[in-house]
C-alpha cells in the first residue's frame, strides 16, 4: 500500500533538528535538501533508535536519503551506511511506503541513492 507522502511537518523537523543539532532556521523550503549532509549519515542512522512518531521518522529517513544522495553525487558512498539506511527505512512498513511516494513516484531522486535504498530498477 502506498502511503502518500509530500514532506516532513514543521514538527517532525524541529524534532530531528534537535536529534541531530542541525543549523535550520525555520525558513527552509525544502529542508531535507538544504540541511541534508553527507558527513552526518552515520549519526541519521544512530538517531533512528531513538523514539520517534511515524512523522519523526519520515523525516528523518528524509533527510538520510537526502544525505546520501549528496554522498553519491561527491563519489563518496559508504555502503555500508546505504544497506544500514535501507535496513532501518524498510523496517517499518509505513516508512518505507513513504519514501517509495516521496523519492521515487513523485521523482525526487536526483541520483540512484534513493532508488538502492527503496529497491527500485
Amino acid at each position: 500500500m502506498t502511503k502518500e507522502f509530500y514532506g516532513a511537518t514543521v514538527e517532525a523537523q524541529r524534532r530531528v533538528n534537535t536529534l541531530l543539532s542541525l543549523p535550520a532556521t525555520g525558513g527552509e523550503q525544502d529542508w531535507e535538501f538544504e540541511l541534508a549532509d553527507p558527513n552526518r549519515i552515520g549519526d541519521m542512522i544512530k538517531a533512528a533508535s531513538a523514539e520517534l512518531s511515524l512523522d519523526e521518522k519520515c523525516a528523518l529517513a528524509l533527510i538520510t536519503i537526502a544525505s546520501i544522495e549528496g554522498a553519491v553525487e561527491a563519489d563518496d558512498v559508504d555502503a555500508s551506511m546505504i544497506e544500514q539506511a535501507k535496513a532501518i527505512i524498510k523496517s517499518d512498513r509505513d516508512v518505507y511506503a513513504a519514501m517509495k511516494f516521496y523519492w521515487i513516484e513523485q521523482g525526487r531522486c536526483s541520483n540512484d541513492a534513493a532508488t538502492r535504498i527503496l529497491d527500485q530498477e
